[in-house]
């Protein structure tokens, strides 16, 4: 599939219609890969379950299996005595324990197949050792008690997942116990990111006066990391003939492009004229939403561009909201956007009613109630480090009060309530 997002609109424009074009992108392709190694990957079509699970009615306790009738009545008051026929452990077949008969029972384990007659299963705690070959049953057991039936939990044919599901490690475990080794996935996009300024270093390496490090990027790499993706990242100087080149050259071995500053309009800004040079489709340039309002999104053919601004807070914003949701997007995601949670606001926060303005704030539990607090008291860099998500205050309103209810973007997997 191509992505099919052609729209073109100059400037600003509301948070809603980005999303709207973000929602326009569609998955690269589609590939096969073993199920053990599809751990955040989306399923391109349905997944039918090759087997049966159990794939033989089994007992869901240790105890006994034992025949209903024989232990109807059974009380700790007034046990019913057993003969043992023998044992049987998880892992034997249904034909190799031996058939039960009026007055007999047979010692079993959790998994362990239901021996030939037997309809139920009494658990341990209800079972009394006489000898080796005799027990009391201190309870009665009702036909399929404590058995699993074959195809119970998964029935050979049917659709366990539906395309374009997640694979989360529950979902993994579904396919393993449904016999499936192979899953078709969408294909996880190959992603570039490109810092520019002749003033960043890159991490680790001394910052001398005037210099910046290339925190931008770090953060950008390990969101992407954590959703299965490995970025090629690479910095470049303020050049406008070598933003032209190194971008050229990145997106022909790239899928997808983010760049990291020079979207303004300063003297050194020289993304947004890079792009233009290099032919690319501009789907909209800036958005009303602070901070964050610099991001632009182009296609070159298939390729997908995301420009984003340079400043730490407005960087982190506008991919978290739109970059990244966007990657999502062509990774086969029905709903890419992060979680929204309705919380009460703690304090009031301002803004423009024209804009859509987020504010970095954690969420804390209060007298059965969500609060987000906001982190204004904080650096951008330390609010960015500190918070669990986004305070949305919409277009449209000019301030959110204390106790009034507002929106926040999870931006926390681990999301920590104080």
């Amino acid at each position: 599939m191509g992505n099919q997002c052609s729209r073109e609109t100059r400037g600003l424009i509301s948070l809603k219609e980005a999303m709207e074009c973000v929602m326009g992108l569609s998955p690269f392709g589609q590939e096969e890969v073993e199920a053990t190694s599809a751990l955040g990957r989306i399923t391109a079509q349905d997944v039918v379950a090759r087997s049966n699970c159990p794939s033989i009615d089994s007992s869901l306790k240790d105890g006994i299996a034992v025949i209903s009738s024989d232990v109807n009545g059974a009380t700790p008051d007034s046990p019913i005595r057993l003969r043992v026929k023998g044992t049987i452990t998880a892992g034997g077949g249904e034909g190799e324990a031996p058939r039960l008969t009026p007055g007999t029972c047979v010692r079993i384990m959790t998994g362990s197949p239901i021996p030939p007659g037997a309809e139920a299963v009494l658990a341990s705690e209800f079972v009394t050792q006489v000898s080796q070959d005799e027990v009391l049953a201190l309870a009665d057991s009702r036909p399929g008690r404590n058995v699993l039936k074959k195809g119970q939990d998964i029935r050979e044919g049917e659709v366990i997942l539906e395309g374009y599901s997640p694979l989360g490690p529950a979902a993994l475990g579904l396919l393993a116990a449904a016999g499936v080794y192979k899953v078709r996935v969408f294909r996880v996009p190959q992603v570039a990111i490109a810092a520019t300024g002749s003033e960043l270093v890159s991490p680790g390496e001394p910052i001398g006066p005037g210099q910046v490090a290339a925190s931008n990027m770090v953060t950008l790499k390990c969101e992407l990391e954590e959703i299965g993706i490995e970025p090629t990242c690479v910095i470049f100087k303020d050049d406008l003939g070598g933003l032209c080149h190194h971008f050229k050259g990145l997106l022909e071995d790239h899928d997808i492009l983010i760049t990291c500053g020079g979207v303004l309009d300063g003297d050194k800004d020289f993304t947004v004229q890079a792009m233009e040079e290099l032919g690319v489709h501009m789907v909209f340039r800036r958005v009303r939403i602070g901070p964050g309002k610099g991001i632009c999104m182009g296609m070159l053919g298939k390729k997908v561009i995301f420009n984003l601004p340079g400043g730490p807070p407005s960087n982190h914003v506008a991919a978290t909201v739109l970059a990244i949701p966007g990657i999502k997007r062509t990774m086969g995601y029905q709903d890419p956007f992060p979680p929204r949670l309705p919380c009460k606001v703690q304090m009031e926060v301002k803004g423009q009613p024209d804009w859509t303005q987020f504010t970095y704030c954690k969420i804390r539990c209060q007298s059965h109630e969500i609060y987000a607090v906001p982190l204004q008291s904080k650096s951008r860099l330390h609010a960015m480090a500190h918070a669990v998500g986004l305070l949305e205050l919409p277009e449209g309103k000019r301030s959110i009060s204390p106790g009034d209810r507002g929106d926040v973007w999870l931006t926390e997997k681990q999301m920590m309530i104080g």
